[in-house]
């Protein structure tokens, strides 16, 4: 698919190459997907061309685009991530990352035409593939600094295509950190962590930053460090919990430090009907329209989408 190159407001003028975001946290449920697909559709409705690399062997993403009967189909014709690695790092196939995407997924429209986004899907042997890739390499007696080697200058190589056709790459990483999900975390431009503001999830958040901006050192790694400090989205926000309240304070005090290990959004984002109506692909009967399929949420994802391009300039 050829970079469309989006012309109306919002676009990002003077960019040679497409701009690519890691959406990642360790810890489950605290809406990266959600975020992926807000991103994804609030990119395209400005006119970017979109795709979107589905690194959670759960495959969420991959099915809030798709439903179960069009995934099985492009999981039939080898169009994964899953198919991809293995070709690449299993059998040797230097076959385009492009060959593996499946264009023009989306069936929302705006004004009349559908939003440009493409998908490399997932499926559950993700995390098999994973393992198996592991279990040879030790059998070789290759070290695990070996095996990020390879993921690197797969993945890098790669994004580099996807960078070439698209003008946002969006990774919707899984939960804790596989070895891709840590190589996209250091090869993407911004790494957006969503983040409930409660006790459970900061502290999980404390410990993702640890393990990949500041413990890097302790051990022997052959991966670049990530380009920027991590940036945490506020999601599934209750204004009406003390506890969700205060968390933000803390965590808007510390992003305003000099040298604040972590930037933080403006935006919050809520608990909302429309956004779980919208991130469920059966819910409507008939191909919605941009606005129609998130409602009074579109309000959000356009802020999501404007401050994460402020970041991606910033």
């Amino acid at each position: 698919m050829a970079r469309q190159g989006g012309t109306g407001e919002g676009a990002m003028t003077g960019q040679a190459e497409g701009r690519a975001i890691a959406v990642a946290n360790m810890k489950g449920g605290v809406g990266k997907t959600t975020t992926v697909i807000m991103l994804a559709e609030g990119f395209a409705a400005e006119g970017k061309s979109v795709v979107v690399v589905d690194l959670d062997a759960q495959a969420n993403a991959s099915y809030c685009f798709t439903a179960d009967e069009a995934l099985k189909l492009i999981l039939d014709k080898r169009r994964s991530v899953t198919s991809f690695l293995a070709d690449q790092i299993v059998y040797g196939d230097r076959r385009s990352i492009l060959d593996y995407v499946t264009p023009e997924i989306s069936e929302v429209t705006q004004a009349g035409e559908l939003l440009s986004i493409a998908l490399l899907a997932s499926s559950p042997r993700l995390r098999l593939l994973e393992r198996e890739i592991v279990i040879e390499l030790a059998e070789k007696k290759y070290s695990l600094t070996a095996f990020e080697g390879r993921a690197l200058r797969v993945l890098d190589t790669a994004l580099k295509e996807l960078r070439a056709a698209y003008d946002i790459v969006l990774f919707d990483c899984a939960p804790g950190i596989s070895a891709f999900t840590e190589v996209a975390i250091r090869l993407a431009d911004i790494v957006i962590v969503p983040t409930i503001p409660d006790y459970l999830s900061t502290l999980g958040f404390d410990a993702f930053r640890a393990s990949i901006w500041e413990n890097a050192h302790i051990r022997k790694s052959s991966l670049p460090p990530p380009k920027r400090p991590p940036i945490i989205l506020p999601t599934r926000v209750n204004a009406n919990k003390v506890q969700h309240k205060n968390t933000l304070e803390e965590m808007r005090a510390e992003a305003a430090e000099e040298k604040a290990p972590f930037g933080l959004f403006e935006l919050t984002v809520a608990n909302q009907a429309p956004i779980e109506k919208a991130m469920d692909p059966e819910y409507f009967e008939e191909p919605p329209t941009f606005v129609q399929k998130w409602g009074t949420a579109i309000d959000s994802v356009r802020a999501l989408t404007r401050e994460t391009r402020r970041w991606l300039d910033g």
